[in-house]
């Protein structure tokens, strides 16, 4: 891929204990030249808060450990693109959760002791997510993968941040394999971690997460939380297919520490979609009866109230104190115009050669190909 034409030195895994930074270079093939001062940004700002870390592990790590998960967290999967971040949002509103913001994955071991500085390091967000006008916020809802970034040397965004070993970590963050027993248990154990230090900072409520590197995760998440609540969302694979290739390229220009090729990207692309959603198709099987719900982008922003309501019967949630928050959702974001995309017939084609299976799966119209 041609050279970042951003210059911004920022990046989200600033406050990374320094020796797991050394074990991220070491293990991903380091930093090319021309990110090199995104670089030096994490290694002086890692350094930087390493007396927070520690201050963090003397005064919380006890209370964390001791901290019982009661309420089995509810998991939002589904791939990229699909439309978890709107249902996040959504049911985020409900009081009865408590979600994973934007400022607990930047500081995913040191949350709990930095509060007062949250307005400063507010100064340092963009104000829109690179990927599409969706606002910034804190406190707001955001992926756990963006913690699990800072806390292992395994996560889906290290693709991002080290496209040229993408396969690699794709293969052993998503689908563990070619890690040891050891190196499995460690993630379960940061993750584990990370949800009880969320868990505690709201006083026990049932945690909300969306993640979608989760969707190929079941069995290892039920090895965790044996009564976790799922609900995946399918979407029109063409729209899902042009809204991951934008924001991949999006989110390298301005997080990548390496270069990679477009043909890269594109099989990265092609390849992930079908191993992520194979790998569900397999998995949800070992979701318990009563702890899956499974909803179409489509029908969700068509009626949303509707499709919650469905997705609440399934789960045996209760929705009653929720609607209010709901509607007040809704109302606010009725102004909110999500990316349009021209369906052009190179695209139907490599879609419909390497994505066939979805459509049959999902019960999406495919579009003749014209080439």
């Amino acid at each position: 891929m041609a050279k970042s034409k951003k210059r911004n030195v920022q990046h989200p895994l600033f406050a990374i204990s320094t020796r797991r930074w050394i074990r991220l270079l070491a293990s991903n093939g380091g930093v090319d030249p021309g990110y090199r001062a995104r670089a030096a940004f994490i290694t002086i700002m890692s350094l930087g808060t390493a007396p927070v870390r520690i201050w963090y592990s003397l005064r919380y790590r006890r209370r964390v450990v001791s901290t019982p998960v009661v309420h089995p967290p509810v998991f939002i999967i589904g791939h990229w693109r699909s439309g978890t971040t709107y249902l996040h949002e959504l049911l985020s509103q409900d009081p009865q959760f408590c979600h994973i913001s934007l400022w607990q994955t930047m500081l995913p071991d040191s949350f709990l002791t930095l509060e007062p500085m949250k307005p400063f390091l507010a100064n340092f967000l963009p104000k829109t997510r690179p990927m599409d006008a969706i606002e910034v916020a804190m406190d707001g809802p955001y992926e756990d993968e963006a913690a699990l970034a800072v806390l292992c040397p395994w996560s889906f965004f290290h693709c991002l941040y080290f496209p040229r070993n993408a396969e690699e970590q794709y293969m052993k963050s998503i689908h563990f394999q070619g890690v040891t027993g050891c190196e499995r248990e460690e993630w379960k154990q940061a993750y584990r971690m990370f949800i009880k230090a969320v868990t505690f900072a709201n006083q026990g409520k049932r945690l909300l997460s969306k993640n979608p590197p989760n969707t190929a995760r079941i069995a290892v998440l039920l090895e965790m939380f044996p009564e976790a609540k799922f609900i995946f969302l399918s979407r029109d694979p063409y729209l899902v297919y042009l809204s991951t290739r934008k924001m991949r390229h999006n989110v390298l220009d301005v997080l990548a520490l390496q270069y990679t090729s477009e043909a890269d990207l594109e099989q990265q692309v092609m390849d992930n979609y079908v191993r992520l959603l194979e790998g569900y198709l397999k998995e949800k099987t070992l979701i318990p009866a009563g702890n899956l719900a499974e909803v179409r982008y489509e029908d969700l922003v068509a009626n949303p109230l509707n499709e919650i309501k469905k997705i609440y019967a399934m789960l045996g949630l209760s929705i009653d104190q929720a609607l209010p928050g709901f509607q007040h959702y809704l109302d606010r974001q009725a102004r909110y115009k999500t990316n349009v995309y021209s369906i052009d017939d190179d695209t139907v084609r490599r879609v419909n050669q390497n994505w066939d299976f979805a459509f049959q799966q999902w019960k999406y119209p495919k579009r003749s190909d014209q080439g």
